[in-house]
């Protein structure tokens, strides 16, 4: 009976090239001559480094000190990481892959795992930890790791060592954005201007004194309010939530910091009241522009009168008519007397006055149009309403006029977003409705302040300064959902 051809790996160090079985390179990783990041190659496959080849784990695993996985039996297969080995076929590569699936620590090994490491070095307890290996995850002091043109290598493994402090930080950022959406980013969005209080307190003060300009000052302060938002959607949306809200204007561009956020102001505008004010443009100039029209045609149902033409005025004077033309000639002739007109007229007129059903064919036709236009504005409101904030995250994070225009951006977003959005939206609406209800309340407790000709200033400036407050809560909010969404969104977090 002939052996079992023994399959041959290779493998390549520093000091070169060589050829091992199985077992040989498993004693090989023992006696620390192969190292995690040394290149491997089973037979005629590609070259991956040693220690994300699934053969070699436990290897690698049991010279760091770390038990092997006992959660699952199964061993990962070679195309659980490459796809297709040579010369087999996809279906038995497929079943081999699903009755063996990867083991999660196998994923776990490309990256360090900071919730089950320790904060202090494993070899001195007592001092903080300040690497990590990616490999093991083992974490050590600034002194332990080997370094080797100025990378840190692990001592346990040989594996790259990373600063602990970044991936503490990126895996606390993970567990974030894997946390979901809730209440708990509501808090985080009213806390979230009053980490920066300084940009706060000069940012609503100048937008409420801007407000107090006119109108060049409420256009100006359109731009700094939008600007603001912006940026705020799009550093939080990106993971950078202790950012400042407040654009930098050092370098100030005329295009940059005003034209566009004008114009995606007024693409929100365009997307959300656009319908409406379509619609009462329509109603303005449509149906009041034939109002005189209907009114004056109501009742005009009967048949209209003969009125004389020249042909009957030919047959009064021509000679050789008969007696059936000039009987029809003055006929007509005789209804157009003063008298019959006014005749003729009463009579309908009573006619109509008698008639219950006039006014009823008068009227509803008005009355399906009313209830026509009332159903129309009332979607077209709750489309404003509902889009609005869809509208206002768009521009944030695409910074186009185009996007903001265009619908299906927004609804596509939606549609990723899912329950997320819908969250999000009951937020910004409650925010929404407490800015009304304090700026009512300040507006009442400042009327005695009010000016003839130039109204009650105390309280445009206080309502001012609490409407930049409250966009600045709406525009974190908006940046949070699609961070917590920033997978399905396809949006690049840090």
């Amino acid at each position: 009976m002939m052996s079992a051809e023994v399959e041959m790996w290779r493998v390549e160090t520093p000091e070169g090239i060589f050829e091992a079985d199985l077992e040989t390179l498993k004693q090989w990783i023992a006696e620390g001559a192969v190292v995690s990041t040394d290149k491997v190659s089973k037979g005629r496959l590609n070259w991956i480094e040693a220690g994300r080849a699934p053969m070699l784990r436990n290897a690698f695993l049991e010279k760091a000190g770390v038990a092997s996985p006992t959660t699952s039996t199964a061993t990962p297969s070679w195309t659980d990481f490459y796809g297709e080995e040579p010369g087999k076929s996809t279906s038995s590569t497929n079943t081999a892959a699903s009755a063996s699936p990867v083991d999660s620590t196998t994923s776990q090994l490309s990256q360090p795992s900071i919730s089950t490491s320790s904060s202090t070095c494993q070899n001195h307890p007592d001092v903080p930890a300040h690497y990590i290996c990616r490999m093991c995850s083992a974490t050590f002091c600034e002194a332990c790791p080997r370094i080797v043109n100025d990378i840190p290598l692990c001592p346990a493994c040989g594996d790259l060592c990373k600063l602990y402090h970044d991936q503490q930080t990126k895996a606390v950022r993970h567990e974030f954005q894997q946390s979901g959406f809730g209440f708990s980013d509501f808090g985080q969005a009213i806390r979230y201007p009053f980490q920066h209080k300084i940009p706060l307190l000069c940012g609503a003060a100048i937008y409420g004194l801007l407000l107090l300009g006119g109108l060049k000052g409420q256009i100006v302060a359109f731009v700094v309010m939008f600007g603001c938002i912006s940026q705020v959607i799009s550093q939080v949306a990106w993971g950078r939530v202790n950012r400042s809200f407040m654009p930098d204007f050092s370098a100030f561009s005329m295009w940059d910091d005003f034209a566009v956020p004008l114009g995606l102001g007024i693409g929100i505008v365009i997307v959300t009241w656009g319908p409406i004010i379509v619609l009462t443009l329509v109603l303005v100039f449509g149906v009041f522009g034939g109002a005189q029209h209907s009114a004056a045609s109501f009742g005009s149902n009967d048949p209209p009168e003969s009125s004389v033409n020249e042909k009957d005025l030919s047959a009064l004077t021509d000679p050789e008519a008969n007696s059936k033309q000039l009987e029809e000639a003055s006929r007509k002739l005789e209804q157009t007397r003063p008298a019959n007109v006014i005749s003729r007229e009463a009579e309908k007129s009573k006619r109509e006055q008698n008639d219950p059903t006039a006014m009823i064919r008068f009227i509803l036709p008005y009355l399906a149009a009313s209830i026509f236009v009332v159903v129309l504005f009332i979607v077209f409101l709750l489309w404003a309403a509902f889009y609005g904030p869809m509208a206002l995250t768009v521009a944030g994070y695409t910074q186009s006029f185009g996007s903001v225009v265009n619908p299906l951006v927004g609804l596509d977003t939606i549609r990723r977003m899912r329950g997320t959005y819908f969250k999000a939206f009951g937020m910004v609406l409650l925010i929404q409705i407490i800015s009304g209800i304090v700026g009512a309340i300040v507006a009442a407790v400042t009327s005695p302040f009010a000016l003839p000709f130039v109204g009650n200033l105390p309280a445009r400036f206080i309502d001012g300064s609490i409407t930049f407050y409250s966009n600045l809560v709406v525009a974190c909010l908006l940046g949070l959902s699609l961070y917590k969404c920033a997978d399905r969104v396809g949006i690049t977090v840090d």
